[in-house]
């Protein structure tokens, strides 16, 4: 088989993937107002997962309503009304014999200012510069934000709390994992960051201090979860701001991870200040962060950004990554890792970079895709609708 690098078995933790291709977590914003699980988001991970993926991480989910997205249709898992919803995603995406994994958020933290009030570790404000945007969000640049109001201890022990909460109604769902979200510069990433985080408390003050929240989010998750529940950390490699997170403090970060127990990391880079690192417009821009950390790790290193499928392959053969997470490319063909698998490549609708994904979901719509036009709309596709439950029920 063509590629069978790509194709074989590897332990996430105790789950056990078919195959070293992912879907990358990608907000869609199609959840309710409540950020309930709608027949879009599920029909849209049915066709993902249907397409071959050994690993669906599930899009940046809120665990609390407060500090997330309301009324925009971002997912969540904040309250008990959504479970019934989310147990349809996780049994779609087994049906499939496809891990499912959902990456769980504090919140937008200072990045917050497009939506609602920002908040955060301490009162820094954010600002996208002249040529930081990728191509298709140059309209975010000049965008400041507001002063976040600096959370208090309390404040953010409810946080704490909120989080393991929806941890539990995850588990409760049948999900194999969570992705604890530290990336981006949203809320954790906030307090990762030496240039979001200059209190001077538990919660920061130096680098130990900054890890505090993240490390109390891993050990709480883990005590309910259970040692078999996969527990992965989304992380960007250097954050490419003056002050920021840098590489170097991520790599010690990551060893800090594994031996708290952390499953994986997930590689990503830069923020909503240095977006065009986040989505550049060549592949495998991130693979050299990727590989310094998988450098520095034992556990296994995501890896997004990597398109072509004989990159993919090399990259996963020459053990720089031990999974490659798909974005966009799964958004234009939902189909990639089969058709890979099938020696069918020149089949592959290939994603063109033009971002369109992003720049419609940023001015107020649902997301779009230049190539794709079921993208969106699949709960309108006969093949995307969700297969039949294998029992009736089962025990929650």
């Amino acid at each position: 088989m063509a590629y069978s690098e790509l194709f074989e078995p590897m332990l996430l933790g105790k789950k056990k993937l078919k195959n070293r291709i992912a879907f990358a977590p990608v907000g869609m914003c199609t959840a309710d107002a409540e950020g309930r699980v709608t027949d879009q988001v599920l029909c849209h991970y049915v066709a993902r997962a249907k397409g071959g993926v050994g690993l669906v991480i599930v899009e940046h989910t809120m665990s609390n309503y407060r500090y997330g997205l309301p009324g925009t249709g971002a997912l969540g898992i904040h309250a008990d009304t959504h479970l019934a919803g989310m147990l349809d995603v996780a049994d779609a995406i087994h049906a499939f014999d496809a891990a499912a994994i959902v990456q769980l958020s504090l919140g937008l933290g200072r990045q917050a200012a497009l939506h609602l009030e920002p908040v955060g570790p301490s009162a820094i404000p954010f600002e996208v510069r002249e040529g930081s945007a990728p191509r298709g969000l140059k309209f975010f640049e000049g965008l400041t934000g507001g002063r976040p109001k600096k959370l208090s201890i309390a404040e953010i022990e409810e946080l704490e709390d909120l989080y393991v909460a929806a941890v539990i109604r995850l588990v409760r769902c049948g999900f194999d994992g969570i992705e604890i979200h530290g990336a981006h510069g949203y809320m954790l990433a906030n307090f990762l960051s030496p240039l979001s985080n200059r209190r001077r408390d538990r919660y920061g003050g130096s680098f130990d201090k900054r890890l505090t929240l993240a490390l109390n989010l891993l050990r709480r998750s883990r005590e309910v979860a259970g040692d078999d529940f996969v527990i992965g950390f989304r992380i960007s490699g250097d954050e490419h701001l003056p002050g920021g997170l840098t590489l170097e403090d991520t790599v010690k970060i990551a060893r800090i991870l594994e031996e708290e127990g952390v499953d994986y990391i997930s590689l990503s880079t830069g923020t909503m200040e240095s977006w065009k690192y986040t989505f550049p417009e060549k592949e495998g821009v991130i693979l050299p962060e990727a590989e310094t950390v998988k450098k520095a790790v034992r556990i296994p290193v995501i890896c997004p950004n990597i398109h072509d499928p004989k990159k993919v392959a090399q990259a996963v053969k020459n053990k720089k990554v031990d999974i490659v997470a798909l974005a966009r490319p799964l958004l234009a063909d939902p189909q990639w890792p089969n058709k890979v698998r099938e020696g069918r490549i020149d089949e592959i609708q290939k994603c063109i970079f033009c971002n369109n994904c992003l720049s419609t979901l940023f001015q107020g719509f649902t997301s779009r895709c230049t190539v794709n036009p079921n993208v969106g709309r699949e709960r309108f596709v006969p093949e995307y609708a969700p297969p039949p439950r294998k029992s009736r029920g089962r025990p929650i």
